[in-house]
């Protein structure tokens, strides 16, 4: 979607059950700016001057997060200049200022050089000339406009996925007719100077102020630290099937409760996990996933609970283990379906007692990481015939979600499709309408993981015009065969093999779209990974 596309009614809903105003999924609040003239004067007389910029500063740089991947989840832009440009819009909607961004320059890899613009009627700047015409002052000094210089460049740093760093280089307080700014990567700004979002190692005392003037306000449950962010994939969501996850998880995030994320394989078990992670008090913890089918019984249980120097043929030191290293963070058990019965029983008294026992060790150690396990198997019919403790499958499923297919989800088939071509290829053309019938039409049995294969492969062979639905992988083009080609349907009707021999084709059908990659394998098909070398190890049958 193109910026001047939606509308501020698109952007500003109001909540169905008490008929608050909502950006996105957070409320807002309507604040005049004679009021926010009171508090900068009563704060100006309270506070020093530097403490003012940095509180300016680092609350700014928030909101314009906030905004960037707000808006991102609302709407795909089709080039990271139309995501700059509803930013822009969006300030002019809510008063910020009217902002125009006259000149963006980035590299063909979509890596920012420099951005600049103008602002006017920024509200730094009308609250200085009232206070300054009613003080007798003359104009400013320096430009004034802190908040908004930081608010552009957490967003532009949400857009481009490294910090920007944005400067006010004429500002109408000192005289000029507008204000005019400039963005560059933090790094490209001359040494010595702080760019905003950035923290002085030696400055912990007003780092902790601003920490705790976060807490009161409730900015720490909105937007996770800037390093989670980037680590956490904003979802594409305009199906409401899929926004009620959303909702689920973001009501599940600030409590301690153990979620387990059930979904088939590729439907982004792993990016509503990071979120519970990103939008919980544990944020500034580290997240640390594991894949429970990947390692054999013992490294699966040295991996977890760590172990002792020698209490194994090669463990010549102590190791901790994820459920200590993750300390007061995140611990991501995926493919728990497919954890060994023998190592389920120490999983269950973790968390029961909140203490593990490395291998080998004597002593248990205490453990406050949070659980988020993830499947794509029936837990509770496992639990049923006994291939899963049913105990530990009660004490998993405090909260359960599940996700949703992408056949399911079918409003966010295109969103996605471009979504990931602005991710690969910024700036591309996108798709013909061909193209996007066949994605709208294909069955998705590997969820989102297929659809950005599929995006990617179409990158590869369009290059840099629209791609085309020839350009999917052959595999899966249902229609337009070459003429004498049989379909599938047909190849199956003349051919008719055992359920084996059937399924070990397929495998090996799969095995080929992904390269060979066995993980990609067992992801689209929905099975583990030790469930696929079994079927791997058999000698094929005969058909």
């Amino acid at each position: 979607m193109f910026a001047e596309q939606f509308s501020p009614s698109e952007i500003i809903t109001r909540d169905p059950t008490h008929g608050f105003p909502l950006f996105g999924p957070s409320r807002i609040l309507g604040v005049s700016i004679a009021t926010l003239e009171c508090f900068y004067r009563d704060f100006a007389s309270i506070v020093d001057k530097k403490t003012r910029k940095r509180i300016g500063e680092e609350l700014g740089y928030e909101v314009g997060l906030g905004q960037a991947t707000t808006l991102a989840g609302l709407h795909p832009f089709p080039s990271f200049k139309e995501h700059l440009r509803a930013g822009s819009m969006l300030r002019g909607f809510t008063g910020y200022c009217h902002e125009h961004i006259t000149t963006l320059n980035i590299t063909p890899e979509g890596k920012l050089i420099r951005f600049t613009g103008t602002w006017t009627k920024s509200f730094e700047t009308v609250i200085y000339l009232k206070a300054a015409k009613r003080n007798h002052q003359g104009h400013a000094k320096k430009p004034v406009c802190v908040a908004l210089c930081a608010i552009l460049s957490g967003y532009a740093s949400a857009v481009f996925g490294e910090k920007i760093s944005v400067r006010e280089t004429d500002c109408q307080a000192m005289g000029a007719a507008n204000c005019h700014f400039e963005g560059r990567p933090a790094e490209d700004w001359k040494q010595g100077e702080t760019p905003p979002g950035s923290k002085e190692e030696n400055d912990r005392p007003l780092e902790s102020n601003i920490i705790k003037l976060r807490e009161i306000l409730g900015l720490e449950k909105e937007r996770p630290p800037f390093d989670s962010f980037f680590s956490v994939p904003t979802p594409v969501c305009q199906d409401p099937s899929f926004q009620s996850v959303l909702d689920r998880t973001d009501k599940v995030a600030p409590t301690d409760a153990t979620v387990l994320i059930l979904g088939k394989s590729g439907s982004g078990k792993e990016v509503v996990a990071r979120r519970i992670h990103a939008r919980s008090q544990r944020s500034r913890g580290p997240f640390l996933a594991i894949n429970c089918a990947a390692l054999p019984p013992d490294l699966l249980e040295s991996e977890l609970f760590g172990h002792m120097r020698g209490a194994f043929t090669g463990a010549e030191k102590n190791k901790k283990g994820l459920f200590v290293e993750a300390g007061e963070g995140t611990i991501f058990l995926d493919e728990i379906g497919d954890m060994p019965l023998s190592i389920q029983g120490k999983l269950l008294r973790a968390l029961q007692e909140r203490e593990v026992r490395p291998v080998g060790g004597l002593e248990d150690i205490p453990v406050k990481a949070r659980i988020v396990a993830a499947t794509n198997r029936d837990l509770a019919r496992m639990a049923r015939e006994g291939t899963f403790r049913q105990d530990l499958y009660y004490r998993l499923s405090v909260f359960p979600i599940t996700l949703p297919s992408l056949v399911q989800r079918k409003k966010d088939i295109l969103p996605l499709a471009h979504a990931t071509l602005q991710k690969h290829a910024p700036g591309h053309p996108g798709l013909t309408p061909a193209a996007e019938s066949a994605l709208l039409s294909h069955p998705w049995p590997g969820n989102v993981r297929e659809l950005e294969n599929w995006i990617e492969h179409g990158l590869i062979l369009a290059g840099k015009d629209l791609i085309d639905a020839t350009h999917f992988p052959e595999t899966h083009i249902e229609e337009g065969h070459e003429e004498g080609e049989p379909s599938p349907q047909a190849t199956l009707d003349g051919d008719l093999p055992s359920l084996e021999a059937l399924t070990h084709r397929y495998i090996k059908k799969v095995l080929d779209h992904t390269g060979g990659s066995k993980k990609e394998t067992a992801q689209i098909l929905g099975i583990g990974t030790a469930t696929l070398w079994r079927h791997l190890k058999k000698t094929p049958p005969e058909t």
